[in-house]
This record gives structure tokens, C-alpha cells and sequence, in this order.
């Protein structure tokens, strides 16, 4: 609910603060008084396009703040939260200058016109002569239709539904337009990983192959410097291993003269020993060694092999193993692929069947709900002025829609109307004048108010083109509607502002400096002398005020 509003610098209008009630306001004045500027100013707030020329002349900058209560849980507390902009209230700032750079804030915080727009179909709904062509609309007449039927949720269900068939039909589509690609590609894979299992490479075995290929390449080298070593250590005449005894032996004949000789004795004997181990491995590479040839031979035709199947994948040989890794890990994926692309046209099949059991169910409550609103919106509008009006709402299956399964059904919604006795019932588009669509708007609008989550509605001179009994009629709608929800009503006929539980004036105030819009809550006593205002003109007499107290305390009872 629209609880406050504060315009500076739009229009005629300078400063205003205005604080608003529930129930149903009125507002009233003069022709030219500028009672359109408040609906400008709110369209601000509904996210329309910025034009400069709604500052006031004079001004660089203009701003509209609108305070807003709303209902917690709620479609608007769910949309606030969801942008991370939940307080106690709502607040919304606009701002507009001279250069076009606008600025909104909701909550405090900067935002962009989507948003808003997004927010304000949530807070605001307004009715007039341009907001009625809405009613035209085939697509706005299904959700008229489904909001009266109270078949939002199955109708939601129903658009996911068609959203996931499309999404999984363009999966499907493109997994064949790939099926070829994928299928040329498993079979050279297929081809290539027979290749490399019938060479079988183990692991790291290009490296541990190149380091044996190395070691003997330089067998004789290797030989040689054993062979030297060992002889050296163990086998010669002057060995390492009988000098080290030697020493050992004459030394150890010291220790009964020099205690500190016995560490060194035991020193060489440990020396002594770790040579002779040395002496005996040596010993034992040269004998186990052979000095095969073939070896070399076959170690120098793997590593060719290796080397080859390299340069076909155009690898380093280095390589081949994360490679092979790699092929294995494609082929797994490509079989997944296929096995997923066959079970896409089972899902397809499933949510098929779920959106035609979904759609038909939507086909006959649309029916359904289509009685009765027809009949209601129909009884509505001859109480509002047209006797002979007649409604139909046709629910009639769209054959080209069948196999697309759109989001909102196979069904084409046309709301018909003959307004005159004895004409044929034809679409809204062909025969209403704006007078009657405005009747057949607020019809359905105070019908369909139960199901709307929106909790301001706002009616601009709804009740053009009419007058006595029936202007009080379309206001007793008005008040019936401000029973459960917060109406403004921008009129020029008393029946109609009377019945508004409270009322504004608007009217032209003329300065040094200029003319300047004020708009102003009137009480009691005013607003029996505006109410006398226009019912009588320019000489408001006594006789006239005692109308408009009657007038006003019948709108009251």
C-alpha cells in the first residue's frame, strides 16, 4: 500500500508531501488543475521513461519518493529479498535533470529502471484511457482469465514444462547434428587405442628404457672401470683393502703405549671391512653382467617403437603417457554422450506426456472459469451503464500452437463483446469505444481483484462518458474494490468522488513568480464544498451544499 509521496520540482507542482490511508481516495478539481501530474509522478515510480520535460520550469533537477507497506510473506517481500533490499518498508527515490542522468534508489540503495518496473508491477496497478488498450491484448486477457481461475501455479508449471521440453529438444538436436562427428571420432579413437594396446607401453617406460640404452651403449666403458676398481680395492699386490690390515696390524701393537690409538685401530677395521663389501659387490655386476648384445639390441627396437608410435600422435615420447591417459578419458566421455542422447529422447517423451496432461487440465478450467466470469463481467457492465452488453470469453484450441506446446497452453483466449441489443458479439478490439472498455475494464477489475497480489490500484477518469445513476453505480464499484484493496480515483463527477472515504483537491494556485499545482486532503467541511463545487458550477449555493452533504453521507452508508 502506497502510504506517502513526495514530488518537488515536477510540472506545476513545486514541494508537495502527501500521506495516504487505505480504502478509496478520491481525487478531484478543475479541469487543467493538474491532477494528471500525480499520475505522472507515480509513473516515475513505476520505472517509465525519464522525459526532462517534467521538471519544473526553472528547475535542474526534479525527484519523486513514493513509502510503501507491504505484506510480509508476500510476492513483494520475496522480490525485495531476492535483490538483497528487505527492510520494514519501502522506499523509492527518483530522481530526474536536466541531462537526462536520472537516478533510482529502492531501499537506499542505487538501482536500475528494469528493476523498478520489475518491483512496481508488484505495487501499482493503474487504470485509464491508455492503461484500458491493455484489455485488447490476447495475451493480458489469458492472464485475466487464469488469474480469475485462480490457474497461475498449474499454468507456471506448465511454462517450466515447456521451457525444459525446449532446452532438452535443442540438446536433442544438437547431439544429432554431432552424432556423425562424434561417431568418426570414436572410431579412430577405437583405432588408435588398438594400436597402442597391442604395443602395450608401460609405464614410464620411454624414460627407464633410454637410461638402459645409455648404461649400455657404454658397456665396455663400464666393464673397464669396475674391473680397475675392484682391482685396485681387493685384487692387486699393493690393495687398498691389505694396506688398510697392514696399518690396522701395526698400530694396534701401539695401544698398550697410546690409549688414543685404539679409536683408529677400530676405525681401519671398519674401513677394512666396508672395503672388502665393496670388493665383493663390484665382483658380483661384472659376473652377473654378460655383456649381451642382444640385449642392446632389443632395448634399441622398443625404444624405436616407442618412438614411432610418438610421432604418429605428434607427441613427445615423453608424452605417451599422459596421452594414452588422455584417448582413454575421450572414448569413456564419447560413450557417456551416446548413452546420454539416448536418454534424452526418453525425458522428451516424459515431459511430453506431463504438458498434455498439464495443458488439458488448463483447457477445462479455462472453460470453466470462462462461464463464469463472462457471466459475472456481463452483469457488471449492464449495471455500469450498458443494459444490452453482452460478454463472451471464447476458449478455443490454437491447431498451429499444437505441436510447438507453448509455455501458456494450446488455448487462444478472445474476450468478445456486443454492447447494443441484437449486434453479434465480436472481439473487444473491433467494437469497443473507450468509454465501454474502460466499463468493461473496471468490471473485470473489481472481479479479479480477489486473485491479484497488488494492493494499489489507481483508476484515471474511468468514468468518462457517463453520469448520473450509473457514475454512481462505477463509484460503488470503485468503493467496493477500496473494501479489500487502496483505489485512487482521478473524476470530474461527484456521484463518484462521494463515494471515496477520503478525497483530495487539486487545483491551480498563481504566484509573482508563477503558477503552482496544490493539492490538498480535505475534511468534512471542504469536501462538502468541493462535492457542491461540482455539482453546481461556479455559484455554489446552500441548497447545492445540502445535496452534496446528502450525496456524500449516501456514498458513506
Amino acid at each position: 500500500m502506497l502510504t506517502a509521496l513526495t514530488i518537488r520540482h515536477i510540472a506545476l507542482i513545486d514541494r508537495l508531501s502527501l500521506d495516504f490511508a487505505p480504502g478509496m481516495t478520491t481525487l478531484t478539481g478543475e479541469t487543467g488543475a493538474g491532477k494528471s501530474i500525480l499520475i505522472d509522478a507515480i509513473g516515475l515510480i513505476q520505472g517509465d521513461r525519464a522525459n526532462t520535460q517534467l521538471i519544473r520550469a526553472g528547475e535542474e533537477e526534479a525527484e519523486v519518493i513514493a513509502v510503501f507497506d507491504y505484506a510480509t510473506p508476500g510476492p513483494v517481500a520475496t522480490f525485495l529479498q531476492e535483490q538483497d533490499l528487505l527492510e520494514d518498508e519501502l522506499i523509492i527515490r527518483r530522481t530526474l535533470n536536466r541531462e537526462g542522468r536520472g537516478k533510482i534508489w529502492i531501499n537506499g540503495r542505487p538501482s536500475t529502471a528494469a528493476t523498478l518496473k520489475a518491483l512496481s508491477a508488484l505495487l501499482i496497478d493503474v487504470h485509464g484511457q491508455h492503461h484500458n488498450q491493455k484489455l485488447l491484448e490476447k495475451r493480458y486477457q489469458r492472464a485475466l482469465l487464469d488469474s480469475f481461475g485462480g490457474l497461475e501455479d498449474t499454468v507456471r508449471t506448465l511454462g517450466q514444462t515447456a521451457r525444459e521440453l525446449r532446452r532438452l529438444k535443442t540438446l536433442r538436436d544438437e547431439a544429432l547434428r554431432e552424432a556423425r562427428t562424434r561417431a568418426d571420432r570414436r572410431q579412430l579413437l577405437a583405432f588408435q587405442l588398438e594400436e597402442i594396446d597391442m604395443l602395450a607401453p608401460e609405464p614410464d617406460e620411454f624414460n627407464r628404457l633410454h637410461q638402459q640404452l645409455t648404461r649400455l651403449s657404454r658397456q665396455d666403458e663400464w666393464r673397464s672401470v669396475l674391473a680397475a676398481q675392484l682391482d685396485r680395492l681387493f685384487d692387486a699386490d699393493e690393495n687398498v683393502h691389505d694396506q688398510l690390515g697392514q696399518a690396522t696390524h701395526a698400530l694396534s701393537r701401539l695401544t698398550g703405549l697410546d690409549e688414543r690409538l685404539s679409536p683408529l685401530v677400530d676405525a681401519l677395521e671398519v674401513a677394512r671391512i666396508q672395503v672388502n663389501e665393496t670388493a665383493e659387490s663390484l665382483r658380483d655386476a661384472l659376473n652377473e653382467n654378460d655383456n649381451d648384445p642382444a640385449e642392446l639390441d632389443r632395448v634399441q627396437q622398443r625404444l624405436d617403437a616407442l618412438h614411432q608410435l610418438a610421432r604418429k600422435h605428434r607427441i613427445p615420447p615423453e608424452q605417451l603417457d599422459d596421452h594414452m591417459a588422455a584417448l582413454r578419458a575421450e572414448a569413456a566421455d564419447l560413450e557417456q554422450v551416446d548413452a546420454a542422447s539416448a536418454s534424452i529422447d526418453t525425458e522428451i517423451a516424459q515431459l511430453e506426456e506431463t504438458y498434455d496432461r498439464l495443458a488439458g487440465q488448463v483447457a477445462e478450467q479455462r472453460q470453466a472459469a470462462a462461464r463464469k466470469l463472462e457471466c459475472s463481467v456481463t452483469e457488471s457492465i449492464r449495471q455500469l451503464g450498458m443494459p444490452h452488453g453482452d460478454i463472451e470469453i471464447r476458449v478455443a484450441p490454437n491447431d498451429s500452437a499444437q505441436d510447438q506446446r507453448p509455455e501458456h497452453g494450446h488455448d487462444e483466449i478472445t474476450f468478445l463483446i456486443s454492447a447494443n441489443r441484437g449486434q453479434p458479439k465480436q472481439p473487444l478490439d473491433q467494437i469497443a469505444s473507450g468509454g465501454e472498455l474502460a466499463r468493461v475494464s473496471l468490471a473485470i477489475k473489481t472481479l479479479t481483484a480477489a486473485f491479484d497480489p497488488v494492493e494499489t490500484f489507481i483508476f484515471d477518469e474511468v468514468d468518462t462518458g457517463i453520469g448520473g445513476a450509473i457514475a454512481e453505480i462505477v463509484g460503488r464499484h470503485l468503493r467496493a474494490l477500496g473494501q479489500t484493496r487502496q483505489v485512487f480515483c482521478v473524476t470530474h463527477l461527484p456521484q463518484v468522488a462521494a463515494q471515496g472515504q477520503h478525497q483530495i483537491q487539486v487545483h491551480k494556485h498563481h504566484h509573482e513568480s508563477g503558477t503552482v499545482t496544490e493539492i490538498t486532503p480535505l475534511n468534512d467541511a471542504t469536501r462538502i464544498e468541493e462535492i457542491a463545487r461540482m455539482m453546481a458550477g461556479v455559484a455554489v449555493t446552500e441548497q447545492t451544499r445540502e445535496a452534496a452533504r446528502e450525496m456524500i453521507a449516501q456514498g458513506q452508508a
